[in-house]
């Protein structure tokens, strides 16, 4: 077997090792490396996906945890169950944190409906291969000092940081978060309720409804509008995703 054939099967290994101390220990953003300090680039890759990869398998639990409790009134629903006070609370919070338009309006079939639509995981493979390339493998100045590897913004005052090259008015600022971890919670969040990724959650949708496995380089064509660079962006996040092997983890 080959250096490249082992190294998803290497990779593997050490994020469920990862995942494992992080159940145990719950701050896994205590120690970031000094992904900078790291000269060999193969032991840079292996570091950076193996600090990251926990943290987004403990959010995505997080999210798969909601769509079981969405799944379980889905299906209250369909048999003529009544729903009770405790689920219908818990779908009006679900709707207010993921951004269900018109939510107050809806039924409660179409709400449950919507978030269903909304609260899916994202492949690990995606998320890893943005992370290293919005943040140049955590070497990035907002990955170091704002926790945030996934280029994401934010437009209120105080909310992070001004970009160094922003063009005169530009309302923008680079988010700062607490830990990684937050970083990590809110970008998957992003990506399941910001309507600039409904054609990423409408692809995933229909993914799961032919059976087909959703990959990490098939929803990556839901990201147009993650950069100004669109399809070109795409396709980087494509190649990452490839030479790197992430959609095998």
């Amino acid at each position: 077997m080959n250096a490249k054939a082992i190294f998803p099967w290497v990779l593997g290994a050490i994020v469920l090792i990862g995942v494992v101390l992080l159940q145990m220990t719950r701050t896994p953003e205590s120690v970031v490396p000094d992904f900078a300090a790291i000269q060999d680039v193969g032991k840079k890759k292996q570091a950076f996906f193996s600090y990251l990869a926990p943290l987004i398998v403990a959010e995505t639990q997080a999210i798969l945890e909601e769509r079981k409790d969405l799944e379980r009134i889905d299906q209250n629903l369909a048999e003529g169950i009544r729903v009770s006070a405790r689920d219908r609370d818990l779908l009006a919070a679900l709707g207010v944190k993921y951004r269900v338009p018109d939510r107050d309006q809806l039924s409660t079939v179409n709400l449950a409906a919507a978030l269903l639509f909304r609260i899916d995981e994202v492949p690990m493979g995606l998320a890893l291969a943005q992370a290293a390339n919005e943040s140049a493998w955590g070497t990035s100045r907002f990955a170091r000092f704002q926790n945030n590897f996934f280029g994401l913004w934010c437009f209120t005052d105080g909310c992070g940081v001004k970009p160094r090259r922003a063009e005169p008015g530009a309302r923008h600022q680079v988010a700062a978060f607490e830990t990684v971890q937050g970083g990590v919670a809110y970008y998957l969040l992003t990506l399941n309720s910001h309507p600039a990724y409904k054609d990423l959650r409408v692809l995933r949708s229909q993914l799961r409804s032919t059976g087909t496995p959703v990959s990490g380089h098939l929803l990556a064509e839901g990201l147009m509008r993650y950069s100004e660079r669109g399809q070109d962006y795409v396709e980087e996040i494509r190649a990452m995703i490839r030479i790197n092997h992430l959609d095998a983890l």
